[in-house]
């Protein structure tokens, strides 16, 4: 890490936290993974690639009402997560990560400071108001990206969709309008629920990256109206559903390296459904054992 975030590193129950020289704060501190609405969150950003700040995901403690700024996902060998940027007279950088692996959660917390003489604008571009604060703020990225943890031996499985009633309260808006939207399942994120927004009978297809042997599962959490989800690489039905049948569910297991296509559609059914409407969809990845089992 560069010297200037040069920490000293204190083992806790189940991780472990980071303090500067003669800094009583914690600055980095990595934890075993909870199964919170924060984590969910955060595998939203993480797999949609969408850096809406809808509810921007937090473990070390939020202590103000500023908007975060610069807002930008950051990938490492050993972390992936969000950073964002707090400005003002205590400005500060945060990163929230998850492990590679999923086990664990990665929380950095750094001060940051700008010149009063030269306030930020309202507004300012994204590039603007990095280059104004001091550490720079791809400085601490690259230093997550070089952080490394070590093997862990908590095991996670957490391709397993929510139920109803709780999968709202942590879907990810989909803001971004592609043709084929990329929904990137991982090891550190198995499972995510999207706020899908969809016009009346025109595809939305989520593309999902596999290996041979995953299995890719949706279901559509639609209370009313006739949700159709299927996967194009699926061998056709014996009987085609008719056009107005509901199917809610699907599942796919990968048989080679690459992307799978879910595709979305709603047939509008008089009366009941909106045109244009969004659809709550959750979406897992079980893996294929890599371990020679079967």
């Amino acid at each position: 890490m560069p010297s200037a975030l040069a920490l000293t590193v204190v083992a806790t129950p189940g991780g472990w936290e980071a303090r500067a020289d003669g800094d009583s704060t914690v600055r980095l501190l990595v934890t075993p993974r909870r199964d919170d609405r924060m984590t969910a969150r955060l595998c939203g950003h993480l797999v949609t690639r969408s850096i809406a700040a809808v509810s921007i995901p937090f473990g070390l403690p939020i202590d103000t009402t500023m908007p975060p700024l610069a807002v930008r996902l950051v990938d490492g060998e050993s972390v992936s997560g969000i950073r964002y940027l707090v400005p003002g007279a205590q400005g500060y950088y945060r990163f929230e990560g998850v492990s590679r692996d999923g086990s664990r959660r990665v929380s950095v917390r750094w001060p940051i400071t700008s010149n009063p003489a030269r306030p930020i604008p309202a507004g300012a571009a994204d590039s603007l108001i990095e280059a104004a604060v001091t550490p720079n703020p791809h400085m601490l990225d690259s230093a997550m990206r070089s952080l490394r943890l070590g093997t862990s031996a908590i095991q996670r499985d957490l391709s397993a969709l929510p139920p109803a009633d709780s999968a709202r309260a942590v879907a990810m808006p989909l803001v971004r309008d592609f043709p084929d939207q990329p929904f990137l399942l991982s090891d550190a994120c198995p499972q995510a629920t999207i706020l899908l927004p969809v016009l009346a009978r025109v595809d939305q297809k989520l593309r999902v990256p596999v290996r041979p042997g995953d299995r890719i599962s949706a279901r559509a959490l639609q209370g009313e109206g006739t949700v159709q989800l299927s996967f194009d690489e699926a061998p056709p039905a014996a009987t085609p559903p008719a056009a107005r049948e509901a199917r809610p569910e699907a599942s796919f297991t990968a048989s080679d390296s690459g992307r799978v296509t879910l595709r979305v559609r709603v047939q509008v059914v008089p009366r009941v459904q909106q045109s244009e409407q969004q659809l709550l969809i959750s979406v897992g990845r079980t893996p294929a054992r890599r371990d020679g089992g079967t």
